[in-house]
């Protein structure tokens, strides 16, 4: 806390020239003055570090006992604050770059729709701009996708599902579009087309002629199987069949790090910084250094004027000294949790025919009191779609 109390109030490192410094010294000491990192150039010079509060005193006592006073350098608050005033146009260049990031990482810039037709893509992309969710618009205030999802339900009756995904400036969206069965549509001439890309494994095709075989890698949209039995002939039937392929799914997982026993020394170090937006500015405590595993627990302050948020926040960070095999312990197995919880997570997104043959751990990481797991997952899943020939094909 000394030193904390000193970078505040300021620091300064003088030099001391004199025949009476060792009186000098005592003389100040006495007026409660504190002194630290004193080093003897010879037997009339030193060099010593004062605290700023305190610089009134020694020029008060200086010229009773004949001492020469020069300052060789400062830190500090004080001293940084003196910096900034005299670089005016750099704080407000600085300020303007704040608020030129922060407009531009909460600015919606892209929304991208996938698995829907043009027709209720377009549908869709018309009722989030009457939801005021529209490129170049800001995220601040705009519905969550949780939100936007329940009303893109609600208001469009073809929509059987909807996925709705915020990622830093864009929103993802993955749609499926009702079906209504139609006996008419199973005599109707089509193909088989991949919906997403693997490696085929099996293929039973009921009818048509196919088109890839086992350990073909195929892309979304490539055709499977055709319609056309003969080549340059209308002769045309209603292909169908199943392509069994090897597809792979990244699934990142998130536990919480709350096993973990804390051993520490009774000390906790303590971060302070302001938060504007997307950016963190160092207030306090950034220089002092960690040695061995620590725990971060991060805490925020926010303000509101006239009853409305405003984008920045006071961040304290508390680290904790982690004991390391009680943590390596628990990490393990929080990675065999976090697994079985993804399994489980991407089961419910798959068909009930499509089964996981394995999984990988890609990447695993400690951060903020939480385990992050990015997991990639083989699928053997039915990728074959039907596809309707116009009279044009």
């Amino acid at each position: 806390m000394g030193n904390q109390h000193d970078f505040i109030h300021g620091i300064m490192t003088v030099r001391v020239r004199g025949k009476l410094i060792e009186p000098f010294l005592q003389a100040c000491t006495r007026r409660g003055c504190q002194i630290s990192n004193m080093k003897w150039v010879n037997d009339e010079e030193i060099i010593m570090s004062i605290r700023l509060n305190e610089w009134t005193i020694y020029r008060q006592l200086r010229k009773k006992y004949r001492i020469k006073l020069s300052i060789m350098e400062g830190k500090g608050i004080p001293f940084l604050y003196k910096q900034m005033i005299r670089r005016t146009s750099l704080v407000i260049a600085f300020v303007m770059a704040v608020v030129f990031i922060f407009l531009l990482s909460n600015t919606l810039w892209s929304i991208k729709v996938d698995g829907l037709t043009p027709e209720l893509e377009a549908n869709v992309e018309s009722k989030l701009k009457s939801y005021g969710v529209s490129p170049g618009k800001l995220t601040i205030g705009m519905s969550d996708p949780n939100e936007i999802q329940s009303k893109l339900l609600n208001d469009i009756p073809d929509l059987l599902w909807v996925g709705v995904k915020k990622q830093g400036t864009s929103y993802q969206l993955y749609g499926v579009e009702k079906t209504i069965h139609d006996t008419d549509k199973n005599n109707r001439p089509s193909n088989l087309v991949a919906a997403k890309k693997g490696m085929v494994v099996k293929a039973f095709i009921k009818k048509g002629r196919p088109l890839v075989g086992v350990y073909d890698v195929v892309k979304k949209g490539q055709p499977l199987a055709t319609g056309i039995l003969v080549d340059d002939k209308d002769t045309f039937v209603h292909a169908e069949g199943e392509v069994i392929a090897e597809t792979w799914y990244k699934v990142e997982q998130t536990l919480p790090l709350k096993q973990v026993v804390q051993l520490t020394d009774g000390e906790v170090e303590k971060q302070y910084s302001v938060s504007i937006g997307p950016i963190q500015i160092p207030v306090w405590g950034w220089w002092s250094g960690k040695e061995g595993m620590y725990r971060e627990e991060a805490q925020a302050t926010k303000w509101e004027i006239l009853g409305k948020q405003i984008p920045i926040q006071l961040m304290t960070v508390n680290h904790y000294r982690i004991d390391q095999h009680t943590l390596e312990a628990t990490k393990e197995n929080l990675k065999k949790v976090g697994v079985q919880a993804a399994s489980q997570s991407l089961k419910q997104y798959l068909s009930k025919d499509s089964e996981i043959k394995g999984e990988k751990v890609l990447h695993q990481r400690n951060e903020n009191g939480k385990v992050k797991l990015i997991l990639l997952f083989k699928v053997h899943e039915n990728i074959a779609v039907t596809k309707y020939i116009s009279q044009g094909d």
